[in-house]
């Protein structure tokens, strides 16, 4: 089946807002069986919607919509649907208890607003949202279905899982093994020319790459009807064995938390020093549930002396070497651990620019220090971009080196 993604919202035509519905709807879709054919964004306008709507390719069976079914004056999506679908708004009594309850649940009184939001067009098959008012709709037109979805993430994203998916899966007659391969240290285009004679070798599976800063996925896709002999498993283990410790992790999983399920196993705690990426890998590790049972303490030690007076910096180190230095992330890794009594101490000392930079210490200059098992490790990396995408890929790489030291302890 083929399917066609519409998001609608002036904040994302005006760049105000970016538009991120659209990659998990293109990643769930591969899971069901659906390729994604057209991705549209258009703004909030009775006329955009309908002519999108119209314009759509025959070969599409699904049409999935996103934004402009909230309370307020800028959403007119609902307006839309009753043109197009010739379908007059009614009050919804499943709609309006829905609402009801998620507002009873949380203390709070409905107000007119809100109770506009049980106002369904008739011919609207409701798709609950059991996190928000506006409620999901699903149309079917012309021999197409068209799912109509919050802008919201969160919501979007349960709505799908919880019923829509369901309601898909029930009109393909067909098995599809898809898995998501996360890599990071290598560029997309090492990682294709490690791995595209086994891509040339396997024309039964579809193999996409996928940049994600600071990493790049491997999508694997196989339809089981045409393939019974060979799971998807197999193809999994030979990628592994061609690009061994460059991936990290699969599906769901990120860097961190392959990271925690390490340090959780092997009983392991951490404390990290940070300067250049201003607490970016204090806040990425504490981002895993449960996180308190391994992460202990971090310090943003920008000054050299801040490094001096909680980290035990030396002043020496700090003028013989400068503060982006080897010896200065060894120093400062070890006196976290030091301060922390973890077993281990992680630092990163860098320039992430624009300015400061000099010709033997150029902008996008990282040292990456490592404390762990009375062995001290420094690590060296440079990337030249933006200052934002700088700290981005510095905590990536201090992360990236913990995950591989912990895989040889």
């Amino acid at each position: 089946m083929r399917a066609a993604i519409i998001a609608i919202g002036n904040e994302l035509t005006s760049g105000l807002s970016t538009e991120t519905n659209s990659r998990y709807l293109i990643e769930q879709s591969k899971y069901i069986g659906v390729n994604v054919d057209l991705i549209a964004i258009i703004g909030d306008t009775i006329t955009s919607i309908t002519h999108a709507l119209d314009h759509i390719e025959s070969e599409v069976n699904l049409v999935f919509i996103t934004g402009g079914l909230g309370p307020t004056h800028d959403d007119i999506t609902k307006e839309a649907i009753v043109q197009y679908f010739d379908s007059p708004l009614k009050f919804n009594d499943d709609a309006f208890r829905q609402i009801k309850t998620l507002f009873d649940s949380k203390g709070l009184s409905l107000s007119d607003l809100n109770k506009q939001q049980a106002m369904i067009p008739n011919k609207a098959i409701v798709i609950p949202n059991l996190i928000g008012t506006a409620q999901g709709m699903k149309f079917e037109k012309d021999g197409r279905l068209f799912f109509f979805m919050p802008g919201v993430p969160v919501e979007m994203k349960k709505m799908f899982r919880d019923f829509i998916r369901h309601d898909i899966n029930k009109l393909i007659n067909q098995k599809i093994s898809f898995e998501i391969i996360h890599t990071t240290g290598l560029p997309e285009s090492e990682i294709f020319s490690k791995i595209s004679h086994w891509i040339d070798s396997h024309p039964e599976l579809t193999v996409s790459l996928l940049p994600r800063f600071p990493a790049v996925d491997i999508a694997l896709s196989l339809n089981s009807n045409d393939n019974e002999h060979t799971p998807l498993s197999s193809y999994i283990n030979e990628v592994r064995a061609i690009l061994g410790n460059v991936i990290y992790g699969f599906g769901s999983e990120t860097l961190e938390s392959v990271i925690a399920e390490i340090l959780t196993a092997q009983r392991l705690t951490i404390a990290t020093a940070e300067s250049c990426t201003g607490g970016l890998i204090a806040h990425r590790l504490t981002n895993v549930p449960g996180s308190s049972n391994y992460f202990m303490q971090g310090a943003v030690c920008y000054s050299n002396q801040s490094k001096m007076d909680i980290l035990g910096v030396k002043e020496n180190t700090l003028r013989k070497y400068g503060a982006v230095s080897p010896e200065t992330a060894l120093e400062m890794a070890n006196g976290i651990r030091k301060n922390a009594n973890t077993d281990i101490g992680l630092s990163t000392t860098g320039i992430a620019g624009p300015s400061g930079g000099l010709p033997q210490k150029p902008v996008g200059t990282v040292y990456v220090g490592l404390s762990m098992n009375q062995t001290d490790e420094v690590f060296h990396f440079l990337y030249r971009w933006d200052r934002a995408s700088n700290k981005t890929y510095f905590s990536q790489m201090a992360l990236n080196q913990l995950r591989l030291a912990l895989k040889r302890k």
